[in-house]
């Protein structure tokens, strides 16, 4: 048996709050308390008022409208990385606008990714549902917004980190080429960090560990950390990296008194429901939700499953260990067979069938990518609308892009896609991307997402 320090178990018991303190820039605290004496409804207000004025989208800057910097440590927001985040920013404004919830009230993230919606919304005393077809964005959003409490988290660290052993390992899927990415040592504490954690540990705890755990797989890892998709590092970048890699126990640990000293902020008891796709229908005695909060994935903009995939290779969470199946149930894939697209169906939403044609001039592949998506999202705004009680918000976050030259106007297209069903549009905001994370001019056929659309709809 390796035995392996523990230092953490009595800072975890008598300092949580010391790590997430020390992480946040002093400027960064002062403006997460001036939130507490921020006007959102008089910001809301003027914004509305110049709006049903002029009816045109009005220009305005999250950033600015509401004083938080971009990567502040609040709460549970950086447990863990994960592609094109929402800026909370945004969530953060609208929830604590009174003309859409109050507390107590229901917040639905139909595309929840790791949770930034749900943390926002339990912040703010709210009841906060989601969903993902992607399972490693529910783990993580489900331990970023389930309170537990230190002594928990510290004992079971304590009992996972003296019965390692790298002569026992969890079974390890095929679904990624695992010395392709991590090196024989590497990949032996990696089995055996994971088989601990998951014969000594259950149910929330579990959930956090596993997500500590997965937020060291990429760091540890032989893929460029600048990137958000795994590409292995080549020649002196590799040696590099290979050198500076950190020890897995130590880095995992750090982890976990980190992410235990961010769960700390937190409302004590929060839990959130999750559904696995935001197709699925409101079922009789499931919760409405009085306010949705959302950014849809783009049109083949952004690889989710491929950057969850050594984690998601880990962890065993691809069906018949295969990425491909998947990507199927994500809307916004990229990978489709020939056959697939031979014939294409008409579009859904009239006003893309121009653009659709031009684009399949180009690239057929690329016209069915964007005609697929419109389809699947006309799907998941039947589910989404049916979620929403009478009278209740949708607040949609969705920018446009350029396939093959031709400008897609995506938030043109999903807005229209909800009018269809019945919402009316209340408010049109449009912010400038300055950090989304988000995969941007990758080749001739694809383009950068430089503006997102904030479309406020109500259903009455």
């Amino acid at each position: 048996m390796n035995e392996f320090p523990r230092p953490l178990h009595a800072q975890l018991l008598t300092a949580p709050d010391l790590a997430a303190k020390k992480a946040m820039p002093a400027s960064a605290q002062v403006r997460t308390r001036d939130l507490k004496t921020w006007n959102f409804d008089k910001e809301l207000q003027s914004l509305q008022e110049v709006y049903d004025a002029s009816g045109s989208p009005i220009t305005v800057n999250f950033r600015t409208l509401v004083p938080l910097g971009s990567g502040v440590d609040r709460a549970t927001h950086l447990f863990h990385s994960y592609p094109a985040k929402l800026l909370l920013n945004i969530p953060l404004f609208f929830i604590n606008c009174t003309k859409y919830s109050s507390p107590n009230d229901v917040v639905y993230d139909p595309f929840s990714g790791s949770g930034t919606v749900l943390v926002e919304a339990l912040l703010a005393g709210r009841r906060a549902m989601g969903a993902d077809a992607n399972p490693l964005a529910r783990l993580i959003a489900k331990a970023k917004t389930t309170h537990i409490t230190s002594d928990l988290i510290a004992a079971a660290l304590d009992k996972v980190l003296s019965e390692v052993d790298t002569t026992r390992q969890a079974p390890f899927t095929t679904t990624i080429k695992k010395d392709m990415w991590f090196s024989e040592g590497i990949a032996l504490s990696l089995g055996a960090l994971l088989h601990s954690i998951r014969n000594n540990t259950s149910g929330a705890v579990r959930t956090f560990l596993e997500v500590c755990f997965s937020s060291c797989v990429k760091r540890v890892s032989v893929s460029d950390p600048r990137l958000s998709v795994p590409v292995r590092l080549k020649g002196k970048a590799l040696e590099k990296h290979v050198l500076g890699s950190p020890d897995l126990i130590e880095h995992f640990t750090k982890v976990v008194g980190a992410n235990c000293a961010r769960l700390n902020k937190m409302p004590e008891g929060c839990t959130t429901d999750f559904y696995t796709d935001a197709r699925q229908r409101h079922q009789d005695g499931e919760l409405k939700a009085d306010l949705i909060i959302t950014s849809p994935p783009y049109a083949g903009a952004q690889k989710y499953i491929r950057a969850s995939s050594l984690s998601i290779g880990w962890l065993g969470m691809a069906p018949a260990n295969q990425l491909r199946e998947l990507e199927k149930r994500n809307i916004g894939r990229e990978h489709f067979y020939k056959s697939d697209y031979s014939s294409e169906s008409a579009s859904v939403v009239s006003s893309a069938a121009g653009v659709l044609a031009e684009i399949k001039a180009v690239n057929s592949l690329r016209a069915h990518i964007a005609n697929t998506y419109l389809r699947e999202m006309d799907d998941a705004a039947e589910g989404i609308v049916s979620r929403l009680r009478q009278s209740g918000h949708l607040v949609l976050v969705v920018g446009d892009n350029m396939i093959c030259g031709h400008n897609f106007a995506t938030s043109q297209f999903v807005k229209d896609i909800f009018l269809r069903k019945g919402l009316t549009a209340t408010l049109e905001l449009v912010d400038d991307i300055r950090s989304r994370g988000l995969m941007t001019k990758r080749n001739k056929t694809a383009g950068t997402i430089e503006r997102e659309h904030v479309i406020v709809f109500q259903k009455r």
